[in-house]
């Protein structure tokens, strides 16, 4: 073999994991054999990796040039535009590519981005991006949605753009029903046109605002039923949600079931408004992931792009502190976020892909209590830990 990782925590059972190239070839409590290396994890948690389901890396560490102001949302969007004008692609390549860094050494497998298109800015984040996704392909998967920040009525040319952004290989589009408040429903539509067009998902900041006048998830949800689009259609944030009362709630839910929607919960957006009713999603067996979401930008001035603290503020947030709601988050961080962005397979499993981490801690609970850092990196069979944690 050429790696034995002994005595890993994987899913509550202490094994040892051998590994020949790319592939996970043995999975047992006490490996005979010997490798050409070796690492003895102790009791460690072994994951294939951690899974961030909603980025804005184009638009990251805007604060080190312009200071962040508690100003509303509207008046942030509108610095947030000054900024995009200046942009370059190399420019968000730096920025991004340093969040990514620190999203890797975090122990991030997946994660998915959204990406600025319009004309302000072009298609230039598309470019940043898809290069950085191609420099990192071997220990990270970066997923690129061509994100519609400004809407259409404002700025009708985005959806050319937007369709210049797929060919270019964008992995799927996204839209921001708040920004077209006067006709929302187009706003689906043209998401959803395009997604249809290049036969890929859809990302939604769907009802961000939590008001009520912003509320469009039942046109989207009947919209996907109506166009086959069930399970294609990834919902942010979905605030609203704890506006309504009982019996609106339900008929909601039931309609997430139906159309098959699934919902990325952004923790960091509780410090302007409610989160959507987490719990209730999961009781209706809603598919969710968390996501970092900003990183140190106009709209949140802290982040890191690690995954494992909005795990923590959520918990705080919406109580997920028994067994079972413990479990859930840190489904929604692995196995669920993996699913999400489209992957059945995540896990690790005999002749399945060697991506392992490491991290510093006995259980889960442990792991994101303590915020635990990455003891070891491995992709795709390859030992990365030197180069990205410095040690060997």
């Amino acid at each position: 073999m050429d790696l034995i990782i002994r005595n890993a925590n994987v899913n509550g059972e202490n094994l040892d994991i051998g590994i020949v190239g790319n592939k996970v070839t043995a999975l047992e409590k006490k490996i005979s054999q010997t490798a050409s290396k070796e690492i003895n994890a102790d009791g460690r948690v072994a994951i294939p990796g951690f899974v961030d389901c909603h980025l804005h890396l184009d638009k990251s560490l805007l604060n080190e040039r312009a200071e962040y102001q508690d100003l509303t949302g509207p008046e942030k969007g509108a610095l947030t535009r000054e900024e995009k004008a200046k942009f370059t692609v190399e420019d968000i390549t730096e920025r991004a590519e340093r969040i990514l860094l620190q999203g890797v050494k975090a122990g991030n497998l997946i994660i998915r981005t959204n990406v600025d298109v319009d004309p302000i800015v072009g298609v230039k984040g598309i470019e940043a991006l898809l290069s950085l996704k191609e420099k990192y392909k071997d220990i990270l998967e970066v997923q690129v949605a061509a994100f519609s920040q400004e809407g259409f009525l404002n700025y009708p040319e985005s959806k050319e753009l937007l369709e210049e952004a797929m060919e270019m290989g964008a992995d799927l589009v996204g839209g921001h029903t708040i920004v077209d408040n006067k006709d929302g429903e187009k706003h689906i539509d043209t998401i959803l046109e395009i997604a249809k067009k290049y036969d890929v998902e859809a990302d939604f900041h769907l009802d961000e605002s939590g008001n009520r006048q912003h509320y469009l998830l039942p046109y989207l949800a009947k919209k996907m039923i109506a166009d086959g689009l069930k399970g294609r259609v990834n919902g942010i944030h979905c605030c609203t949600l704890s506006a309504l009362n009982e019996e609106e709630k339900e008929e909601a839910l039931a309609l997430i079931k139906e159309s098959e929607l699934k919902v990325t919960a952004a923790p960091t957006a509780i410090s302007t408004r409610a989160l959507a009713p987490v719990k209730d999603l999961l009781n209706n067996e809603t598919l969710m992931g968390l996501g970092s979401d900003n990183v140190r930008d106009f709209f949140n001035p802290l982040g890191s792009g690690d995954v494992k603290q909005v795990a923590l503020l959520l918990s705080y947030v919406h109580r997920f502190f028994t067994a079972e709601e413990e479990e859930s988050i840190w489904k929604m961080i692995t196995v669920d976020g993996a699913k999400l962005l489209g992957h059945t397979d995540y896990g690790i499993k005999v002749d399945g892909e060697a991506n392992i981490t490491l991290l510093d801690g006995k259980t889960p609970k442990e792991v994101i209590a303590n915020q635990s850092q990455t003891y070891a990196i491995i992709r795709k069979g390859v030992d990365y830990s030197q180069q990205f944690l410095a040690r060997s």
